[in-house]
């Protein structure tokens, strides 16, 4: 099953779009700037497979962004 999220990553503050394949990040879109930000549109991103291994090893450095996170960024870019 295909699935989609906002991950951002702590060290940088980069956001990506993630694309799972049963669970496993399959591709990835970012960074993503955060005017560019919009979750009805998660799985029209042009992901890529060339982060997603990165991505998949280092879950551990990234948070999950829900929606009120998302709403947060969006304010804060004005």
């Amino acid at each position: 099953m295909r699935t989609y999220e906002f991950w951002r990553e702590r060290s940088t503050g980069d956001i990506w779009a993630v694309e799972f394949d049963d669970g496993i990040v399959a591709a990835c879109a970012g960074p993503l700037h955060p005017r560019d930000i919009d979750p009805q549109y998660l799985d029209g991103y042009d992901y890529s497979r060339a982060e997603a291994a990165r991505l998949e090893a280092a879950r551990e450095e990234f948070d999950l962004l829900d929606e009120e996170a998302l709403l947060l960024l969006a304010a804060a870019d004005g």
